[in-house]
């Protein structure tokens, strides 16, 4: 069985999108739709498509079983409310959405029409972190007290002028957090499995002439008492990606930087597991002898172990062919809403922490947040301390 599916948004990720659908054996391209109707008609004639400048008019003359939705991701939710009242199931870009309301809205339509609502985390996917994840879920890591998770990128004003909807409060809806760092902060909490109840963030605008933030940091706790730091940035050159997840048997790093070699500098990341050789808190008391003796003992050795993984990682084509068996077989896709709203929770949390300058309770109040972000709107600028120069 062939997916009649269409892509929505003929800019550099709804290419690759079409791309991917072509390829599969799952899917048939049959249509693009993209608000520039020459971008449309170049894109639907690489695959022998129909164009569309209008998406609502698409969905209304084609018989599609599944759609993309690859627009800007401010409008996502009207994108993907729309397919879905037209009974189409529907593969959204990251972030799910904007806002958690807008979100909620995608997966009560979604529960609604008896439609699929799948959202695009492909390093989900990745084998090394699917492995990693298998540890944690099966206990090898112990019960978990401490996180790190950093995320530091770099982008030039040339960057925010390629778009006029970019680092603007009223079309973006933020800046690092909901565009370059969501994929991080959804792999970060999969890994975690689970949500914190509270945090606090503080927010900067430093390097950017944009109304969005460029730096935040922030703290997280959970309800076993675990605690998370976070930290993102679009100021850094080079880029690193950090995760360190530890339990009272052990820890998993992921990393990635640059590293000299015979080519010279070379991005690399390195995944690994140091299972300790005694759970931490046995360790902290076993030096508390019957009848008062104290012995200082040295902390417990370890061992480390790479994580390794022979399946090559697919990326895109992955989240596609898991979508189109949840579609065909009727399940849910493994990277359903109600999976995808987390990183948004989560972003919508350290923005309103940010702002307001207090703690934020998660869940989060949806319409208390919809508030902030209108005023954020009609501020048109960063709303924190002035940057530094």
């Amino acid at each position: 069985m062939k997916l009649r599916h269409a892509v929505v948004g003929a800019g550099v990720i709804g290419r690759h999108h079409a791309k991917v659908a072509h390829e599969l054996e799952e899917f048939e391209l049959v249509a693009v739709a993209d608000v520039v109707e020459e971008r449309a008609r170049e894109l639907a004639g690489e695959y022998g498509a129909r164009a569309y400048s209008d998406y609502v008019e698409m969905l209304e003359r084609e018989e599609l079983d599944t759609v993309s939705v690859c627009t800007p991701h401010p409008t996502h939710h009207e994108v993907a409310v729309e397919a879905m009242r037209h009974g189409v199931n529907v593969l959204t870009e990251k972030p799910m959405a904007a806002t958690v309301s807008q979100c909620l809205e995608m997966i009560r339509e979604a529960r609604k029409r008896g439609v699929k609502l799948g959202v695009v985390f492909q390093y989900r996917f990745e084998p090394h972190l699917r492995r990693a994840k298998g540890l944690i879920e099966a206990g090898e890591l112990g019960e978990l007290y401490r996180a790190l998770l950093r995320y530091v990128t770099y982008r030039d004003m040339a960057y925010y002028g390629s778009a006029p909807w970019r680092g603007r409060w009223g079309s973006e809806g933020g800046g690092v957090l909901i565009n370059q760092a969501v994929h991080f902060i959804d792999v970060f909490t999969w890994l975690m499995g689970m949500m914190p109840v509270e945090l606090f963030a503080y927010a900067g605008t430093l390097g950017h002439d944009i109304e969005v933030e460029d730096l935040v940091s922030a703290v997280a706790v959970y309800e076993n008492g675990c605690q998370a730091i976070m930290q993102f940035s679009t100021l850094d050159s080079p880029d690193m990606v950090n995760i360190e997840v530890r339990g009272d048997k052990g820890l998993l790093l992921i990393e990635s930087s640059p590293k000299p070699g015979p080519q010279g500098l070379k991005s690399g990341i390195g995944r690994y597991v140091y299972v300790n050789e005694a759970p931490i808190r046995r360790a902290i008391f076993a030096s508390l002898r019957a009848g008062g003796g104290r012995v200082f003992n040295p902390p417990p050795g370890y061992r480390i172990e790479e994580i390794k993984a022979e399946e090559p990682f697919t990326g895109h084509a992955a989240v596609f062919k898991d979508f189109a068996r949840a579609v065909i077989e009727d399940r849910e896709p493994e990277v359903p809403g109600e999976e995808g709203i987390k990183s948004v929770e989560l972003i919508n949390a350290m923005i309103m922490s940010a702002v307001k300058h207090e703690p934020v309770r998660i869940p989060i109040n949806p319409a208390e947040y919809d508030k902030l972000l209108e005023k954020l709107k009609s501020l048109g600028k960063p709303p924190w301390p002035p940057v530094l120069r």
